[in-house]
């Protein structure tokens, strides 16, 4: 039995190791390309959940899985800015459990081209000097000068995610 997430992306299969290491070390954790569904840059919450759930179900499906997440990064915007933040979508036979990042403010430059298109990635590269910066600290690693990275908040909202898979006698309707 093995933990498949939906993507090959270092920054997210690595939180996905340390969470399930620590809560099941018997079972691997492996990564495996999955279409999202979604655009490249999701934008909202419902695009991004969207994205992470289909990313997970996927994962969910390939052979010996035991456990599929999915990992969905998406920017929102309000009347504050635009706001950075991920989904994190977790599949184990018929259950799914979703949970959310914290959320960075970007700053104005970065969510002017966002809006108008851009993919944050590239934005963040340029912007960063670092080449595929999201596959890296990200731009949350970047942006708070390292005291965070991309992986350190997936990892948060993984664990978030597993809690109703850990006392499921207090999740029971």
């Amino acid at each position: 039995m093995t933990v498949f997430v939906g993507s090959l992306n270092p920054a997210k299969l690595r939180p996905v190791q340390l969470v399930f290491a620590q809560t099941f070390p018997e079972l691997p954790v492996q990564g495996c390309p999955a279409a999202s569904g979604v655009p490249d840059q999701p934008i909202g919450v419902e695009q991004t959940t969207r994205g992470a759930v289909q990313r997970a179900i996927a994962a969910s499906q390939q052979p010996d899985a035991r456990w599929g997440v999915g990992l969905e990064g998406g920017v929102r915007f309000d009347e504050a800015g635009a706001w950075l933040f991920g989904v994190v979508a977790v599949v184990r036979g018929p259950q799914l459990e979703l949970a959310r990042t914290a959320e960075l403010r970007l700053p104005p430059q970065v969510a002017a081209r966002v809006l108008a298109g851009e993919e944050l990635g590239p934005v963040m590269d340029g912007l960063s000097g670092v080449h595929n910066i999201k596959q890296k600290a990200g731009t949350v690693g970047w942006l708070t000068d390292g005291l965070l990275s991309r992986a350190d908040v997936w990892q948060q909202a993984l664990s978030l995610s597993l809690a109703p898979f850990l006392h499921p006698e207090l999740y029971r309707p």
